[in-house]
């Protein structure tokens, strides 16, 4: 079996139906572009320049969002109403949302060589990449993305390509889940808005939502946002739970996937796939978040090989 770093990306293309690329001309309005996102239900949407077919940016949901509701809203911080269909400037451009913020992911576009072995695809997303856009050179495949759930998912189908990983060792045995910094969570007495400037502030995907003793009871992360539109960017003003009750597959924030340090990497990997979730919260027994695992710690051990 072919190791993990050695497998190609239209190798690991082989073994899912990657969707049609979609993609954006840089003069699509912010309108349009949330209106794109909804219809094709996504959460972020490559854009290319302005005078080739190259991608330059990948916007994401949160970009969006957090230009919408500064429209909305302005700079209040507990709104108690939002308009957003009618906000100011949604009929901008989508490079209106571009920044150009060099920090944040939306704009640092890795590119895989589809004929290339994955090694340095999976260096760069156990920094943190997400995704990556796969170009084949020879132009017989058309370009596409690769995330970092096609790889978690291929090593769980395939555990040989990983050898020398211990499957059934303990995450705490392998290193994982053992961090001593402080998680960023939200509070579930917080509107849901909140709590998503503060994942855009940290530059963060999810977050944990926490009780009046610091339990983990929900998690708020950006795959909520799937099919966003007008009236739910203006339920974000509702605490947490009420906004994800108003979501209609809100499953996995209403009850976080949770692990402890003494699970095996197989079942976290099992749980992960199975939920289709980007991270497990780690707790103690009284549901106390110690740590996150998410999927680009596990893809760092991978690419190690």
């Amino acid at each position: 079996m072919t190791k993990i770093t050695e497998v190609t990306p239209l190798e690991l293309k082989g073994e899912t139906k990657k969707p049609t690329l979609i993609a954006a001309r840089p003069v699509i309005t912010v309108r349009e572009a949330l209106k794109t996102l909804a219809t094709h239900n996504i959460t972020s949407l490559p854009i290319y320049s302005h005078s080739s077919n190259k991608i330059v940016n990948i916007v994401n949901l949160v970009d969006i969002l957090n230009y919408i509701v500064k429209e909305a809203v302005a700079d209040e911080k507990h709104p108690i109403a939002m308009n957003s269909a009618k906000a100011n400037n949604l009929d901008n451009t989508i490079e209106s949302v571009m920044t150009l913020d060099v920090d944040r992911e939306s704009y640092r576009i890795f590119v895989s060589d589809a004929h290339e072995g994955l090694k340095k695809t999976l260096e760069a997303f156990s920094r943190g990449t997400h995704r990556s856009l796969v170009i084949d050179y020879t132009e017989k495949t058309p370009p596409y993305i690769l995330t970092q759930t096609d790889i978690v998912r291929y090593v769980h189908n395939h555990p040989e390509s990983v050898p020398g990983i211990g499957f059934d060792a303990s995450l705490q045995s392998l290193g994982l889940g053992l961090r001593d910094y402080k998680v960023v969570s939200g509070h579930v007495s917080e509107s849901a808005l909140n709590v998503y400037r503060r994942m855009a502030e940290k530059d963060l995907s999810g977050i944990p939502i926490l009780d009046s003793e610091n339990r983990l009871v929900l998690s708020l992360s950006v795959s909520d946002l799937r099919g966003l539109n007008y009236q739910s960017i203006d339920n974000l003003i509702l605490p947490v739970q009420e906004f994800l009750e108003t979501l209609p597959n809100n499953g996995k924030s209403l009850h976080p996937i949770t692990a402890t340090r003494q699970s095996t990497l197989r079942e976290v990997l099992d749980l992960i796939v199975e939920n289709h979730i980007h991270r497990i919260w780690i707790v103690d027994e009284s549901q106390k978040i110690l740590d996150v695992v998410s999927l680009s710690d596990i893809i760092e051990s991978f690419a190690k090989l």
